[in-house]
């Protein structure tokens, strides 16, 4: 522990006692210690540095204390300057009733001080004070010098509270503490530097600041009573806002300070604080229902595709209350999570996963069901479109089957597409069709067929009819199912966003997708490239869809059997996935192989120049366990055989099409 902050407070005449640091250039002791000292001292010596020696201090306040027995014996010194020096760290709750220690200055010759080993005789508080004994007699004994230590856990450096006098009988061992709680009664001050979870530090200190000289018109106990009807007693309050503390530290309600506020501004004085009071409220107090509709408003700008918008949204508001994590837990943390899921549709998937994963841990603990069901989902999307598809595939099992019982049932599909998207991206193919036409059936079933999430289960329906000839029989109508699903899709996008949004522009990417797997590749061409180009001025020419849009027009290049141009942009694509997704990412690797088959098709000296380009895809693919997607395996081992003495025979048998033929197997029931 770094105990630098531990004081000792002089006089002309030697040492009087102890106190501590709190803020940078205040130090709290008792009243006794400083009363009738005309000229006074701090120094520091657990810093170890000689100019925290002897600065001068003067006697900020003091509390009521007037002689020994009395309360209040509280007293702030102003230093002369400022030190940098960490101040204790202050805590208003007792922990154990053993482990504390107080560092004061019995002997006046010794400048450095000595522990005294302490026990909490009882938890509970006598008057204002706290019993406390030493907890040997064969060390330090409670005695003069160690009036004003600060009295703190040994292994924590916690302090619960200020030593402030030891019985007169020296036998007896026993001394009293102050705890922080009673010091905070005299010194409201201090509430300023205390962490207090029912509001943000900035706001608190705002706050006290305006109601520090204002007086109510109402006595204070029969206004908490009277807005809080059968709460018990109440103490009497000292001031407007040990009021204000009391009910929002001993009072239930989540809306428990609003309520006191409202009613007690009503019978302020003078009108300034009435009026500061008012514009506090309107600015600080609703600040949970500012936050909800604030992540609300980030999430309607996300589904309609304005993600600058909605990220800078979320970061102005975010910054307007930063530190309001502790008071608004569930509130800042859902805009927090809103705000990483605008990141990730930005393409930024490092700063969304480090932050879903906060929130998801956040409401693992305080959430209900249905919260942890949606953030579960979302932070899984993020895994998915990261590349961590096991992970992804991992969280959503386990969010249905821990948390669908209370849900929405909206909800439960959204986790059930993101499952069988990633299970798609692993290879599932098959089982995703079947799985995807369910979800899509499910949305209908309930009246929402034009729902966000059932376009999104539908495009992975598509992408699984598309992605194998399978079975052969049922290729053409496969085709056809996916134009229908597709064209669908991009038109209900169109008419509800517009045909340059982000969102329609990647219904349109993937409509010309199925265009091209149907051999009908001019219109499919068309299309991607005017999806891409629109994608591109509203993404920018690094985005993630974006190169989605710009694989399968070279896919659609390909297909047409042109070679140089489709290589060319497939190797700027795996540029751009290797920079965004990484050189491990499934989408990376099916571009690398799409290259290399697209660099053997061109013939020559680049059908050799394709080996390393799919051995070094295949490698990886079989290391990050994408074994079952036969397309990605297929091109790859197709442009390694096209560069054998096979090549003309593959070639001949059409081998070397973008697409393997994948082992047939009978269909599952």
């Amino acid at each position: 522990m770094n105990g630098a902050w531990r004081a000792r407070v002089d006089g002309p005449k030697g040492t009087l006692g102890a106190g501590f640091l709190v803020t940078p250039d205040l130090v709290l002791t008792c009243a006794h210690v400083v009363k009738d000292v005309p000229e006074l001292s701090v120094s520091f010596p657990q810093a170890g540095r000689s100019d925290l020696l002897g600065l001068r201090a003067t006697v900020h306040m003091t509390g009521p204390w007037r002689r020994q027995g009395d309360p209040g014996d509280v007293a702030v010194l102003r230093l002369a300057r400022a030190v940098d020096i960490r101040p204790a760290r202050l805590v208003t709750r007792t922990g154990p009733r053993d482990g504390y220690v107080a560092h004061g200055f019995p002997r006046r010759d010794d400048p450095v001080g000595v522990p005294l080993e302490l026990v909490l005789s009882s938890t509970d508080r006598f008057g204002e004070w706290q019993h406390v004994r030493s907890a040997t007699a064969h060390a330090e004994i409670p005695d003069k010098g160690f009036s004003g230590a600060a009295v703190y856990g040994d292994e924590t450096g916690d302090v619960i509270g200020m030593f402030t006098d030891h019985a007169i009988d020296r036998t007896r061992l026993t001394g009293r503490m102050l705890p922080m709680w009673s010091v905070r009664r005299h010194w409201e001050e201090l509430d300023d530097v205390l962490d207090l979870p029912w509001l943000p530090q900035a706001e608190r200190r705002e706050l006290r600041g305006i109601v520090a000289a204002a007086r109510s018109g109402t006595d204070l106990r029969e206004l908490v009573l009277r807005v809080f009807p059968g709460s018990g007693a109440h103490p009497d309050f000292r001031s407007v806002w040990d009021a204000i503390r009391h009910v929002a530290e001993h009072l239930s309600g989540d809306d428990r300070l609003r309520r006191f506020l409202y009613e007690l501004v009503r019978t302020l004085t003078p009108a300034s604080a009435r009026s500061e009071l008012r514009q506090w409220i309107r600015e600080h107090l609703d600040t949970a229902e500012i936050l909800r509709a604030q992540s609300e408003l980030a999430e309607s700008l996300e589904n309609l595709g304005r993600f600058d918008e909605a990220r800078e949204k979320c970061e102005e508001v975010l910054r307007r209350y930063e530190g309001s994590e502790t008071a608004y837990g569930a509130e800042y943390l859902l805009l927090l999570h809103r705000f990483a899921m605008v990141l990730a549709r930005l393409g930024d998937y490092p700063q969304a996963l480090s932050l879903t994963r906060r929130t998801l841990d956040y409401f693992r603990e305080h959430g209900d069901d249905r919260v942890r069901l949606r953030v579960a989902t979302d932070r899984a999307r993020v895994l998915h479109d990261a590349g961590e598809l096991r992970a992804a595939q991992g969280l959503t099992e386990e969010a249905l089957e821990r948390w669908t019982p209370a849900a929405d049932p909206l909800d439960v599909l959204a986790a059930r597409t993101v499952h069988m998207s990633a299970r798609n991206k692993l290879g599932h193919f098959l089982e995703t069709r079947k799985e995807a036409a369910k979800v899509v059936e499910g949305y209908r079933a309930i009246g929402h067929d034009q729902h966000p999430g059932c376009l999104e289960a539908m495009m992975v329906q598509a992408t699984a009819l598309i992605i194998l000839d399978y079975p052969a029989h049922e290729t053409n109508k496969n085709a056809a199912r996916a134009i229908e699903l597709m064209e669908h899709v991009h038109r209900v996008r169109k008419d509800a966003l517009g045909r340059d949004n982000p969102h329609t522009l990647a219904a349109a990417a993937m409509h010309g997708r199925t265009l091209i797997w149907a051999k009908r590749r001019s219109a499919g061409l068309s299309i991607l490239q005017e999806a891409a180009a629109g994608l591109e001025r509203q993404l920018g020419a690094a985005h993630p869809v974006l190169l989605e849009a710009r694989h399968w027009y070279a896919q659609g290049l390909l297909s047409d059997n042109q070679f140089g141009n489709a290589a060319a942009v497939f190797s700027e694509v795996l540029d751009g996935r290797r920079r965004i997704l990484g050189d491990d990412h499934i989408d990376t690797l099916v571009t690398q192989c799409r290259l290399a088959t697209s660099t053997a098709a061109k013939g020559g000296v680049s059908m050799f120049r394709a080996v390393p380009i799919a051995s070094g895809a295949l490698k990886k693919a079989f290391k990050g366990g994408y074994q079952h997607r036969f397309d990605l395996v297929g091109d790859g081992v197709a442009a390694l055989l096209n560069t054998t003495v096979f090549a003309p025979i593959l070639q001949l048998f059409s081998i070397v099409e973008p697409r393997a033929n994948p082992p047939t197997w009978p269909e599952e029931n």
